[in-house]
């Protein structure tokens, strides 16, 4: 979900860079290190691509259901939308390792936690209240706007869901093994 996928990238990219933890201490330069590059190619590649697809095959949903079709949508909303994907994982990631080279473990490690805690308040709260069911909505944008109801359940039969498991397929494996490979390299 666009609102979502700033605080997600940004959390995503921090956490690799914890993963590679005290190599960050030896690195010179950020552009130096081979994690942050194979980072931001996992971001650039697959999840950024994901959220793009996301808001293709599923405007209304992909927005919380602030667009309903694509014509809501302004073309350069959707540019900043995958530009952003990158450049916040991007700073999350240098954040995270100039935490991590002057030695400050905790305030690394917080910066994943208050990235996901943010990406999961809007996912469940939103912005007025109506995060989950936004998340949970089985249908599409024009009958979201039509005020059309479905059982939170529905979800669970639903393309949108059936999608996010696919991607889960690619994304979650990747992601746990660039994790193990930066852990392996400190």
């Amino acid at each position: 979900m666009v609102q979502v996928d700033v605080f997600w990238s940004y959390g995503l990219a921090s956490g690799l860079a914890l993963a590679a933890g005290k190599k960050a201490k030896k690195e010179k330069s950020l552009l130096d290190s081979r994690e942050f590059l194979m980072a931001m190619l996992w971001i650039a590649i697959l999840f950024a691509p994901s959220g793009m697809y996301l808001l293709w095959a599923f405007p209304g949903w992909e927005t919380m259901f602030v667009a309903s079709t694509h014509t809501d949508i302004p073309a350069w909303l959707v540019c900043l939308f995958g530009i952003t994907n990158i450049t916040q994982a991007w700073l999350g990631y240098y954040v995270t390792w100039k935490f991590l080279r002057a030695d400050n473990w905790n305030a690394a490690k917080w910066q994943t936690i208050w990235s996901h805690a943010a990406m999961v308040f809007i996912l469940i709260y939103g912005w007025d209240g109506s995060g989950i069911k936004r998340f949970t909505y089985a249908g599409t944008g024009p009958e979201w706007h039509r005020g059309v109801s479905y059982p939170w359940t529905a979800f669970f039969s639903a393309e949108i869901f059936y999608t996010l498991l696919g991607m889960g397929v690619f994304l979650i494996p990747t992601y746990i093994y660039l994790v193990r490979l930066f852990r392996k390299r400190v």
